[in-house]
């Protein structure tokens, strides 16, 4: 028999595409944009997450390239930045139900995920 998972897990799995408000000042004006996210792990009310874009390059951040683009209607290269971030679900918009990872970028980003945790821990 399977065992039976606990309903109380730290980390859960998730694998969905949502949108997250952005929110900076500019100028003085408050700004707010929403943008694509992969959202991997889901941890009480956080979800941890990394950006999704177009964009091959972001600021100081290293962007990498997804094999396959995760929405079936864009035909365009699609990059996700490496870094991982953590924001409350309440910050997050609708899940995008038809948008799938390929199963390479997911593991990529889980060990990209485990490597900065691992490098939090030594420091």
């Amino acid at each position: 028999f399977m065992k039976k998972k606990s309903r109380h897990a730290p980390l859960r799995r998730r694998h969905e595409f949502r949108f997250h408000d952005v929110i900076y000042y500019k100028n003085d004006k408050l700004i707010k944009i929403t943008h694509p996210t992969y959202v991997f792990l889901e941890k009480g009310n956080i979800y941890i997450y990394v950006s999704i874009t177009h964009s091959k390059s972001v600021l100081e951040h290293l962007v990498i390239k997804l094999r396959k683009n995760p929405n079936p209607s864009d035909s365009k290269d699609a990059y996700y930045v490496a870094e991982v971030r953590e924001d409350t679900k309440d910050r997050f918009g609708r899940r995008h139900n038809d948008w799938k990872i390929d199963i390479q970028d997911d593991l990529d980003i889980q060990n990209l995920y485990k490597s900065n945790k691992n490098k939090k821990a030594r420091s």
